[in-house]
């Protein structure tokens, strides 16, 4: 019950704050300072099927669809995201290239299996990671691939403080958090942040195989902040990882 109502109160921000991330990362790169610009993680595009968790304002579908994709599926907990994504891909829906679900990552949905399932800074989001990764490994092909990213933990626990870097929260301390006021939007926000072995645990739990891990340096800078007091700050990135990406497989035999 508890993570249900988190779920409610995260739906219930997103829908008032998504105008705040119609320009987020989308594919090619896989967040904030353009991380995993220029690598090749997901497969080849043409021909083959895609699910994205938490597709935002549904730009990486349009990506997807203008390199050739056959199908892309696209999931998002609010309404006023989902309605974004149709704004993008209006189109490719009348064609019955593109289908998005409105429903939290928690709820398993009815598609034909598909050769990749990827998440750009949205499956740390959810509420239930277990339930999550079993729900997208029951949608991947026998050999298709899992890649997202999220936030490094240990990006969020440094600020900068009395003209110096410091690490203001422990790693190590995996617990709910609620942020109050999130954005300035009168709305709060709740959310988990585990440490990166808890990650490879977790998805090695849900059977998948983890065939890379990267934690890539920012590639375009032009855009963050000079103030090192700011969350997304130049110096800050430059000093730790701002986020990492998981390249994951359901086994063949599966």
């Amino acid at each position: 019950m508890i993570a249900k109502s988190r779920t409610a109160t995260n739906r219930k921000t997103w829908n008032k704050v998504c105008d705040k991330f119609v320009d987020a990362s989308a594919l090619p790169v896989w967040g904030p300072f353009s991380i995993g610009k220029g690598i090749k993680l997901l497969p080849t595009i043409k021909g083959k099927k895609f699910l994205e968790i938490c597709c935002g304002s549904g730009r990486s579908i349009a990506y997807l669809v203008k390199h050739g994709a056959k199908k892309v599926y696209g999931l998002d907990i609010s309404e006023n995201q989902i309605a974004e994504a149709t704004k993008h891909n209006g189109k490719a829906i009348e064609k019955g290239i593109v289908r998005l679900f409105h429903a939290p990552m928690e709820k398993r949905i009815k598609i034909e299996p598909v050769d990749a399932v990827f998440s750009i800074y949205g499956l740390g989001w959810t509420q239930d990671q277990k339930r999550t990764l079993a729900n997208i490994y029951s949608y991947l092909k026998q050999g298709g691939v899992f890649v997202w990213s999220w936030e490094h933990s240990i990006f969020s626990d440094v600020s900068f403080e009395n003209n110096k870097f410091i690490v203001k929260y422990p790693y190590h301390e995996e617990k709910p958090l609620t942020i109050p006021d999130w954005k300035k939007k009168g709305c709060d926000i709740c959310l988990t942040y585990w440490k990166t072995d808890t990650w490879f645990k977790l998805l090695r739990d849900a059977g998948f195989e983890i065939i890379n891990y990267l934690e890539p340096k920012p590639v375009d800078l032009h855009w963050a902040h000079t103030d090192k007091k700011k969350y997304y700050s130049l110096a800050k990135a430059r000093l730790v990882p701002s986020g990492f990406i998981f390249v994951c497989r359901k086994p063949k035999d599966a």
